[in-house]
């Protein structure tokens, strides 16, 4: 299915699919830490049956829709919206990074960088007729969540399988009137021996019925038809993750097992809640389906908060490439020469007069000459020189320099983007460029560019970061170079040389750097 945007698309960071206490959390978080967030409540928490949840510290005690419905409050009073609906709609969208289109059935429409899933379970039940109407009141599961309430009364196990009587255990700890249904599972004398040692009584035959008098679980019928009386009945359920959104999206289930018994059904996670999908992070019981509600709110916010740093270091590498692309633009450059400080060294770039040193000085470019610093060794050294840069301020400061250094006569400067420029019919003995940094393959055009203006015999000399450098400060970038990636740029009858050199770098305090070079002769 395709979600084309429409006018009412309602673009957010995150989009929590459930509500319960691991999706509100996640959302409290992250509303805290200033993301837009939108919860899609369908109204299906697991507890939701149950009159109260306990070891809740700070919450003992509280209705389950309570703990919900103050939830709700708590994110909206940070920003967040709470739509209480169901998904209908979910897919991911192209592009380098993660984003979903999100759709809902009254109607809205969302694109989220991130979507959370805490869709929750679905508790599977023996088939067992009136067993599932009494689910979360006196048909119980967990003995932290319900035991204290049944303590002392006449509880009966129902078991599954035998990994059942690890529950008969933690609810023979809250009452001496325990009787394990065994429901045809078969025992034998190593599971039989410790529950009578502890005087729990085992019923063998399959259970049929569960009874009810005046709203209140009075036992159950066995296939014999003897009545077990009982107050309440603990059984195992198979906790299953909804799956209608993860289908959606592609996020595949992982089964629960103890001892190869198998024992539920979540989605696919790691321990920091992300999915095989990128982008796609499940929290609660979708992702730990025998989470208790303290558990769940916990991995909520521990997503949360991992998922608010995935943003800002997300939002940190948008913010770097913007910048990087500003400063290849004119405008910026023009900005930095417009203030008062000199914007470089004023010393000529170090490959300069090593390179340049074995030529017969002749007419000589420097491509990107900035304030001028080459230029001006250059000229100084018998050199005819031009000096090209797109930054006119930049090149009103390196004709003040060239004058200052008495070069003016032998200088001359033009406005040209490397990027766009061609020489014409015009030759040079030297065509030089420092540090200019682009992607790989606007780089290849520009040394294109700068080898059409080399005049039979002359030299082109290209020096940039290498890759290398990032450890020495440099931020990880895709427009560094090695100086092999530049020989695809150069035709026939040139002599290439490359090499890698070197020098300790004193700008940002002394630190060792490596320049890529770049020498290439014309064959004449």
């Amino acid at each position: 299915m395709s979600l084309n945007s429409t006018p009412d698309t309602t673009a957010v960071d995150v989009v929590v699919v459930g509500g319960g206490a691991a999706g509100l959390s996640t959302a409290l978080v992250l509303t805290r830490s200033r993301r837009s967030v939108v919860v899609v409540d369908a109204g299906e928490q697991r507890n939701a049956p149950a009159d109260h949840m306990h070891n809740y510290l700070g919450r003992e005690g509280t209705p389950p829709l309570e703990l919900a419905r103050i939830g709700r409050e708590e994110v909206e009073s940070y920003g967040a919206t709470v739509v209480r609906g169901r998904v209908t709609g979910a897919e991911a969208l192209p592009g380098a990074v993660p984003s979903f289109a999100i759709a809902v059935d009254d109607g809205s429409r969302f694109v989220a960088r991130r979507v959370v899933l805490a869709t929750g379970v679905v508790d599977e039940l023996p088939d067992v007729p009136g067993l599932a109407e009494r689910w979360g009141r006196d048909v119980l599961h967990c003995p932290y969540c319900h035991g204290w309430e049944v303590r002392d009364q006449r509880v009966g196990v129902l078991l599954t399988s035998p990994l059942g009587l690890h529950q008969a255990g933690l609810f023979g700890q809250l009452t001496d009137q325990l009787t394990v249904l065994a429901n045809g599972v078969a025992l034998d004398h190593g599971q039989r021996e410790p529950l009578r040692a502890k005087g729990h009584r085992v019923v063998d035959d399959v259970v049929v019925e569960v009874l009810v008098t005046d709203d209140r679980l009075s036992g159950v019928r066995l296939a014999d038809g003897t009545v077990v009386e009982l107050d309440a009945i603990a059984v195992a359920s198979f906790p299953r993750a909804r799956t209608d959104v993860a289908d959606l999206l592609g996020v595949p289930t992982a089964q629960v097992e103890m001892n190869g018994t198998p024992m539920a059904v979540g989605l696919e996670v790691d321990a920091t809640g992300a999915t095989p999908v990128p982008g796609v992070l499940a929290v609660g019981n979708a992702a730990a389906p025998m989470a208790t509600v303290i558990g769940a709110a916990a991995a909520g916010m521990q997503t949360g908060a991992l998922l608010n740093a995935q943003l800002v270091a997300e939002d940190t590498d948008t913010a770097v490439e913007a910048a990087r692309a500003a400063m290849r633009e004119p405008e910026a450059w023009e900005e930095r020469y417009g203030e008062a400080a000199p914007v470089w060294s004023g010393r000529v770039n170090p490959q300069v007069p090593v390179k340049a040193s074995e030529l017969t000085p002749g007419r000589a470019i420097d491509v990107g000459c900035g304030e001028g610093a080459d230029v001006i060794w250059l000229a100084q050294h018998g050199w005819d020189v031009t000096g090209m840069d797109f930054s006119p301020t930049g090149l009103d400061r390196a004709r003040q320099h060239a004058e200052e250094a008495g070069v003016a006569e032998r200088t001359s400067f033009r406005v040209g983007d490397i990027r766009t420029w061609e020489p014409g019919d015009e030759r040079w003995d030297l065509v030089t460029a420092h540090y200019v940094h682009l992607p790989p393959e606007p780089m290849l055009d520009v040394v294109r560019r700068l080898s059409a203006a080399v005049a039979p015999g002359g030299t082109l000399l290209v020096v940039g970061h290498h890759p290398g450098d990032v450890p020495a400060g440099i931020r990880d970038r895709d427009d560094l170079f090695v100086p092999e990636a530049l020989l695809p740029a150069l035709g026939d009858g040139w002599d290439a040389r490359t090499e890698v050199v070197e020098r300790t770098h004193t700008g940002m305090g002394a630190h060792t750097v490596r320049d890529s070079i770049l020498v290439a002769t014309r064959a004449t």
